[in-house]
């Protein structure tokens, strides 16, 4: 049986008949949320089994008279903070007077859901619980609740309830807020301006982290901050300063922190203002030689085309030519021919007509 019941200045809970109530710290926070509790009470409650209690009885009467007849101690201590980083253990301790001889113990965790995480009965620790600590919890054996490879999840409210073999219960209270490790920050940096004045933005940003702070810090390069003034944008993510050629050395360093890690990032800003001017005239040289290497191409590809056209004349006329030479020999070869053939006809002929002569 459980009793519990607000008040303007405490919140207690009853044990009936040393009966331990398993859902007393729901009682508690709901009792907590209807009203401003203070950090630690001390309530002593005794409660005998009645029967002739009318309903017509008034609720402040019935309280008053738990009150008179106490017997069972229920007290509270404060709120304990406790900082986790992402992956790593976290140790939830709980602070026992010696006289306190302790015989349940349970811990619940209460955000977003309210569950059981691990208990202690009578000399028995129990972790096998269906949450979302199945696997990563511990009790030592001084009831410090122990969780490994802590999540971003794991952030809310925990209890650990202690009853003693006299029915006293001790309720103790922890807050964890688990942290992300940030990483080291990236700079961007944009710069504008001429040779005089460079006006410099500068934006820093880290990839991972959570609760991160952004912080900014300059060197004049001769172990002293720089003294002129620079605004910042976007809760200190952003950095607009206007350097001089007297600024060349100066720095600035963007710090990422949270509470469980910090990096940094230091960069100069004026070597990108003169990288930028040498970019540009650079860039414009450029553009220069790529319009006199176009021009060149162009005449030197036309020049080529020419020296084409004309060789290819000039071997057309070199063909015709030879062939008109060899024609000309090959007809002067056919007349010679043609000439020796003639003369040895000739030739024959006569003898011919001698042999005939010679006959007669």
């Amino acid at each position: 049986m459980r009793l519990t019941f607000p008040s303007s200045h405490f919140s207690c809970c009853c044990v009936i008949s040393g009966d331990f109530c398993e859902n007393l710290c729901g009682s508690f926070r709901r009792s907590r949320q209807k009203v401003q509790e203070p950090r630690s009470f001390r309530c002593v409650l005794l409660v005998t089994r009645r029967r002739s209690l009318t309903m017509s009885l008034d609720r402040t009467l019935m309280i008053l008279i738990f009150i008179l007849q106490t017997g069972a101690i229920c007290s509270m201590e404060k709120v304990t903070k406790i900082v986790g980083r992402k992956g790593a253990s976290v140790h939830l301790p709980v602070l026992v007077p010696a006289e306190f001889r302790t015989r349940d113990v349970f811990w619940r965790h209460l955000s977003p859901t309210d569950h059981l995480v691990a208990s202690f009965s009578r000399g028995s620790f129990d972790t096998a619980y269906h949450s979302c600590f199945y696997g990563r919890v511990q009790i030592l054996k001084n009831f410090t609740l122990v969780i490994l490879n802590v999540t971003l999840k794991d952030n809310g409210i925990f209890t650990c309830q202690m009853v003693d073999t006299n029915g006293h219960m001790r309720l103790h209270q922890f807050h964890l807020t688990v942290y992300e490790l940030v990483v080291k920050p990236e700079v961007q940096v944009y710069t504008s301006g001429g040779n005089a004045v460079c006006s410099v933005f500068l934006a820093c940003n880290t990839s991972t982290g959570s609760n991160v702070s952004y912080s900014w810090t300059t060197d004049t390069g001769q172990g002293g901050p720089l003294n002129r003034t620079y605004v910042l944008h976007n809760d200190s993510h952003h950095l607009k300063a206007l350097l001089t050629p007297n600024d060349k050395k100066v720095s600035f360093t963007c710090s990422v922190t949270n509470l469980v890690s910090q990096e940094k990032t230091t960069i100069v800003p004026w070597s990108h203002c003169f990288d930028k001017l040498g970019k540009d005239a650079c860039f414009s040289s450029g553009k220069i030689f790529l319009v006199i290497g176009i021009f060149l191409a162009v005449a030197f590809t036309v020049m080529m085309f020419l020296v084409f056209l004309l060789s290819r004349n000039s071997g057309k006329n070199n063909v015709k030519n030879r062939r008109e030479k060899t024609d000309k020999e090959t007809a002067r070869d056919n007349d010679e021919t043609a000439g020796a053939e003639e003369r040895e006809r000739a030739q024959d002929n006569m003898e011919a007509l001698l042999q005939r002569e010679t006959a007669v």
